[in-house]
């Protein structure tokens, strides 16, 4: 029996909408409540994420507007669906709800016409070319699909990095099979060049990884016999995206085609589940458990003393040092409109009060240009290595992690690593980005809002570091050490099926 029920307030339901106000009732406090609303039609579910109007100390009303004859990507009938409701509690906890009275909710069919003039003229571009490339991928959906082909597609770098990768190189030990891969850094237009060749491969393969949002996708109706997984290069999720974020600063709508043709989402482990299934637009059933890949190797003590003799060789003047990472995240929309503030991180300062055994390695996100500086006084001490290893390898000699609101936190806590969450702007961030859980008592470590605070800790080695093993428990569970091999055993099942 739950602590908590929903009473509805507002139902109104036209026939492209349905507006619902809700009214969150709790048995103990509530603390950081996130409520969505649950559809369940006859072949498909979908979560999407509601408005928190007010709330107290036990209860709280959501409102939430919804383009009903779009809620889901491949059912285009008219139909009735259910609505539940999903309570995030903030501490990581997710409950489905059932009101007591049942909401059946009638879905009509699509009008794509009426739908075409009413979006943005944004939106109605992308639907122009999605018809163009449509278009010209119809002599290639008449190729046949190839029951051994794998591709891996990627377009975050030229090569494969993360989970794509860790799963590209196990993929290889298989006789028989057939595998491609196409990696492109950059969105739409650079990837131009390469819009044939992919049409042939999404065509003929019969297992399709990606680890981002890849722009082609999105334009093209995938073939049924395709499967088409998603690699996410993050473990984890904490900070809302994707669908998550309608009625915020997000481009997206919610009839958008973006991300909702994955037939699979690997995931860390079932406490994200939810927050997957919200933020792509897929049912929650398509959102597996399987373990980051990309982990593996923390947990691999041969790869980690391979990592340490060659980083200490090419690094020689840190084989006595203590190694402070310093690896935020970027502020801003993504790649090609993001930033630092650089200047916050006074790393002079930092230098100035700090023990002299202390070096600071970079590694800032891919996205970013921006780079911490110092004085000649210091610069012997600030190391860039933002290009020149893994995150995940840079672990191996971190003795403490400096970051804001980076998913690298997953990966430190295998390793268990120290924390400080270096977070400034926090309440702007909140704000702006939004967090699944609340920020405060979700992270491993010990926050710090300012320089000061910073050194402090550092100097009293005080960083909180018995959240960290808790934290990790609770991401991963058992699903470490062994999350490369159980892709690609789900892999070879979908492969046997197409045989």
């Amino acid at each position: 029996m739950s602590d908590y029920k929903i009473n509805i307030v507002n139902l109104n339901v036209t026939n492209n909408y349905v507006e619902m106000t809700v009214e969150l009732e709790g048995g103990k406090e509530l603390y950081y409540p996130r409520i969505s609303a649950c559809f369940y039609g006859e072949n498909d579910n979908r979560i999407l994420p509601m408005d928190l109007k007010s709330c107290d100390k036990n209860k709280a009303v959501a409102i939430g507007i919804f383009d009903t004859p779009f809620l889901f990507y491949n059912d285009s009938r008219s139909q009735n669906v259910r609505v539940d409701f999903l309570f995030s509690d903030g501490r990581g906890e997710n409950i489905i709800i059932k009101p007591e009275k049942e909401i059946i909710i009638p879905i009509k069919k699509k009008n794509k016409l009426a739908h075409f003039f009413s979006s943005s003229k944004r939106e109605r571009s992308k639907m122009i070319v999605t018809a163009l490339m449509s278009a010209l991928f119809l002599p290639y959906r008449k190729m046949k699909v190839q029951p051994n082909k794998v591709t891996f597609l990627s377009n975050r770098s030229d090569r494969l990095t993360g989970n794509i990768k860790a799963v590209f190189f196990e993929m290889t030990k298989i006789e028989n099979i057939d595998i491609t891969v196409l990696c492109k850094k950059g969105g739409l237009k650079a990837n131009l060049p390469n819009l044939f060749k992919f049409f042939k491969l999404y065509a003929t393969s019969s297992v399709v990884f990606v680890d981002d949002y890849y722009h082609f996708l999105s334009y093209l109706k995938k073939k049924d016999d395709v499967k088409l997984i998603q690699l996410w290069h993050a473990c984890g999720a904490f900070k809302t995206f994707g669908f998550s974020r309608l009625g915020r600063d997000s481009y997206l709508r919610q009839s958008s085609p973006n991300h909702r043709q994955y037939d699979y989402v690997v995931v860390s482990s079932n406490e994200v589940i939810p927050y997957y299934a919200e933020g792509f637009g897929v049912a929650m059933d398509k959102v597996i458990a399987l373990g980051s890949p990309r982990c593996d190797v923390l947990e691999n003590e041969d790869y980690k003393k391979r990592f340490k003799k060659r980083f200490y060789k090419e690094n020689p003047e840190l084989k006595d040092k203590k190694i402070l990472l310093f690896a935020p995240t970027f502020r801003g929309g993504g790649m090609g409109n993001c930033f630092y503030p650089v200047e916050k991180f006074e790393v002079d300062k930092i230098f100035d009060n700090i023990d002299d055994d202390w070096v600071i390695a970079v590694k800032m996100h891919p996205y970013l240009s921006e780079r911490p500086t110092c004085s000649d006084k210091y610069k012997d001490r600030l190391i860039d290595l933002t290009s020149k290893y893994d995150v995940n390898d840079l672990l191996f000699i971190t003795d403490l992690l400096v970051t804001d609101y980076s998913s690298v936190i997953f990966e430190a806590s295998i390793v268990d690593v120290p924390m400080l969450f270096f977070a400034f702007d926090l309440n702007e961030y909140s704000r702006d980005r939004d967090f699944y859980c609340n920020f405060a008592s979700f992270v491993p470590g010990k926050i710090v809002l300012n320089t000061d605070e910073m050194i402090d800790s550092i100097n009293n080695e005080d960083y909180n570091q018995e959240l960290v093993k808790p934290f990790r428990k609770r991401y991963f569970g058992t699903k470490t050490g062994e999350a490369t091999k159980n892709v690609v055993e789900f892999t070879k099942e979908l492969l046997d099926n197409n045989v």
